[in-house]
């Protein structure tokens, strides 16, 4: 049924018991990938599986002693024409074909769903992968994908004090105060804000909220910096384990930019993180952002601590609903 799968291998769909394993391969990955890992909880598994159908978009690949050793899911983003791939392997079960298996089940899955689609649109599927990983870099190009865009992880441990921030003129900053009006205003802010990304997708303010506001969603690190009654900047930050931070969203509104809004936003972050004993900052960015986002962060004292590879497929040509 696999031909690429080495025997003593098999494959189901995930259920919630799996949960656990999940993440701990995800884990097991990351630090061999890069020597570190991000911080993972079951509320991000569950957040995942919200968007798409377990029973026939997830998989898992189990070993002959009972180890999850592989882990799959393909997401549809149906207003961009865009379906999402990911896929995982256990370090100590490389080369037994799961990659290979997990990219087939997905495609073929992929395949169904264009079969179902009105015809006209152009329909896309992606896969993020470790930029530095050849294996994974090799499997995709020979499968016919291609490198559209670069995704960087960037860090910093704060050994001191970080710079005092240095705030534009008439600007008060405040934490949010985690009412449902508050949080509607900043996802308009960071909905403008990041609208012209490339490939930012609009999203409604419920499927934003879900990606936000989780159990482990703490207003007191979402900093909002105001120009009288008007939001014109905001950092939303997560506290993570083992004395990381993270900055989820970093995002200035157009005309407020270019005056060390963004600067001060992150340098308030950092002595938030450093007074929680969180002195490990860490944020993501597109290497290509048009409002120069990594030089920003560069200046901060940031560095690169990992590249990401977006790798796209066209599954079936038309009107590319990405640039509407």
């Amino acid at each position: 049924m696999y031909p690429h799968l080495r025997r003593g291998y098999s494959v189901r769909n995930p259920t919630s018991a799996d949960m656990p394993a999940i993440i701990q391969l995800l884990y097991d990955f990351d630090y061999h990938e890069t020597g570190e890992a991000d911080f993972y909880q079951i509320e991000d598994i569950e957040n995942d599986w919200q968007s798409l159908d377990v029973s026939r978009d997830a998989w898992v690949v189990i070993a002959e002693d009972g180890l999850l050793c592989g882990y799959a899911t393909l997401t549809f983003a149906r207003p961009r024409g865009r379906l999402f791939a990911d896929g995982y392997v256990h370090p100590r079960h490389y080369n037994n074909g799961i990659g290979t298996t997990l990219i087939e089940l997905m495609e073929a899955r992929a395949a169904e769903i264009v079969q179902q689609e009105p015809m006209g649109t152009r329909l896309v599927l992606v896969n993020n992968i470790i930029a530095t990983s050849s294996a994974s870099i090799e499997l995709l190009e020979k499968l016919a994908y291609t490198l559209t865009r670069a995704y960087l992880r960037m860090g910093i441990v704060l050994t001191a004090p970080p710079a005092t921030p240095a705030w534009p003129s008439n600007i008060v900053l405040r934490t949010c105060d985690g009412s449902l009006e508050d949080i509607y205003r900043v996802y308009e802010v960071a909905e403008e804000s990041f609208s012209d990304h490339w490939a930012h997708p609009p999203q409604s303010f419920e499927e934003w909220k879900k990606h936000h506001v989780r159990e482990s969603f703490n207003p007191d690190l979402w900093f909002l910096a105001l120009d009288g009654e008007q939001i014109a900047g905001v950092a939303l930050c997560r506290d993570m384990e083992e004395h990381k931070g993270w900055v989820s969203v970093l995002g200035v509104r157009r005309q407020w930019r270019q005056h060390g809004l963004g600067t001060a936003l992150l340098h308030h972050s950092f002595a938030v993180f450093y007074q929680r004993q969180r002195p490990a900052v860490n944020l993501v960015v597109d290497s290509q952002s048009l409002t120069g986002a990594q030089r920003i962060y560069e200046r901060a004292g940031m560095h690169v601590t990992m590249r990401m590879g977006r790798y796209e497929k066209e599954l079936r040509p038309g009107k590319d609903l990405q640039d509407e």
